[in-house]
């Protein structure tokens, strides 16, 4: 194998020249394993290590850590190197970029999680193996957090209610925990179980109909104890639930939003799109004397606005919406975004080139799209100033990147 590619898989060749994506390996080892064709691509996953990294460690039982294999420093560099290999390949041309920061190290290796989606395998939790219905019964996650831990623990101590297929559990520093049971079944026949869990300890405990297409694709409702608890995320304490996004490492992003704080300088008005619960807007609204947060989920606009009400910050307006009708005010100098793995969609993107601001915070969970956008900022005249890389996951291939372009 030669070396890490998107995706959490190496780039090996066959003897005669054929490229083959392998799942499980690291560069510099020679692996067997069975090479099959994908849609034109061949795919084979480690069968056999016949020579193996000198950062080589023992497979983790969680199917979801796919760096769970590899030495935490080295998973640090191959990340590196996959971001450095999405921008070159994208960015084509005279421009000069900068160098791409080493990974932002994550403040713990283990327990960093604060939000976790397992399944219900035979009566116990579990994850489900890459492309397939098979799961993997765990008997804890070494990646949650003490809150989810326990609430992990007592929830294997009870016979599961009939129905139940997934959970979506969040837990928060103080060791609060809220937990969404997604079923099959009505969810009349889950009020005692949920009632129990919140008697010994369990915040808040939410109903939703398992969708196939989607967790929450049918809403979700409150079956008893609190809808949110409160999450520290950088220089502010935010309410959180279990079935809207938020970072599921805190303190990583919290260094993430401290640096963007930073980063950003100041100005009359920024405006900040895929904005949540407006965690980026909070942290700049110090540094701006007005902030627009533009957010399509209007419970996470709800939690927003409260939030910013309790920390008396009066001068962040939330609009709920679409990030692709948000008419971006000539006075905005400043644009923040945090979208979805898709990146940016091509409505947006040329809003933002055709918009006054002078400067453009990109984070991104995705190196691909983030480095294709990129490559459209910098063809129309933007300079990428900072690319920089966080990890919110160890023992993943995932990566998250804190970018700043200006005019």
């Amino acid at each position: 194998m030669e070396r890490m590619v998107h995706g959490g898989v190496a780039l090996a060749r066959l003897a005669g020249g054929r490229l083959v994506l392998v799942s499980g390996g690291i560069p510099g080892e020679l692996v067997r394993g069975e090479v099959e064709e994908v849609s034109g691509v061949l795919r084979a996953e480690v069968a056999e290590v016949l020579e193996p990294s000198p950062q080589r460690l023992p497979k983790p039982l969680h199917p979801g850590l796919d760096f769970g294999h590899i030495e935490y420093s080295r998973q640090l560099e191959l990340k590196h190197e996959v971001v450095v290999d999405a921008l070159r390949r994208a960015v084509r041309g005279p421009q000069e970029l900068p160098e791409v920061a080493p990974v932002h190290a994550a403040p713990e290796q283990w327990n960093y999680r604060s939000a976790v989606q397992p399944v219900v395998v035979g009566g116990r939790l579990g994850y489900r193996l890459p492309n397939s219905d098979s799961a993997v019964p765990l008997d804890r996650d070494p990646v949650a957090n003490e809150a989810l831990d326990w609430a992990w623990q007592e929830i294997g101590r009870r016979p599961s209610p009939k129905g139940v297929r997934e959970l979506a559990m969040r837990g928060n520093d103080r060791g609060e925990t809220l937990l969404a049971l997604v079923a099959t079944s009505p969810q009349r026949t889950l009020l005692s179980y949920a009632h129990d869990l919140v008697r010994d300890g369990v915040a808040g405990v939410t109903y939703a109909r398992f969708d196939a297409r989607g967790r929450f694709r049918g809403g979700s409702s409150r079956l008893a104890g609190e809808r949110r608890i409160r999450q520290v995320y950088g220089d502010f304490e935010v309410s959180v639930s279990v079935t809207s996004f938020a970072q599921p490492n805190p303190a990583a992003a919290g260094e993430l939003y401290r640096q963007l704080r930073q980063v950003a300088g100041s100005g009359g008005m920024a405006l900040e799109l895929f904005a949540g619960s407006g965690i980026i807007a909070l942290h700049l609204a110090n540094s701006f004397l007005q902030v627009e947060a533009v957010e399509i989920d209007r419970a996470s606009v709800s939690r927003g606005s409260a939030d910013a009400k309790r920390l008396g910050i009066d001068n962040i307006s939330f609009q709920p919406g679409d990030v692709r009708d948000a008419l971006i005010h000539p006075e905005v100098e400043l644009i923040a975004v945090d979208p979805p793995r898709a990146g940016l969609g091509r409505q947006t993107r040329e809003a933002i080139e055709h918009s006054s601001a002078d400067r453009l915070i990109y984070v991104s969970c995705d190196p691909a799209t983030w480095a294709r956008d990129v490559a459209q900022f910098v063809a129309g005249g933007w300079r990428l100033e900072l690319a920089q890389p966080y990890d919110f996951y160890p023992h993943t291939h995932h990566v998250e990147i804190l970018s700043l372009l200006s005019r």
